[in-house]
């Protein structure tokens, strides 16, 4: 039970990481100049990065941890 747990949980804070990643990337509306076109939040994508890398990490966590 304990590594399923330890799993689930890794894989839900890449899923919250990705989606935060991906919404604070997006800009909000149309983009009329290239100043418009960054991300709101600097670090945004490589939030996404990580939660893409822990979500895979998450089957690494379940085969490493004890039961």
């Amino acid at each position: 039970m304990r590594r399923i747990t330890l799993s689930a949980l890794t894989l839900l804070a890449g899923v919250v990481l990705v989606v935060l990643g991906f919404f604070l990337s997006a800009p909000i509306g149309p983009t009329t100049e290239p100043v418009y076109s960054n991300p709101r939040v600097d670090f945004a994508p490589l939030m996404f990065v990580v939660g893409v890398v822990l979500m895979a990490g998450s089957a690494v966590v379940y085969e490493l941890s004890r039961d």
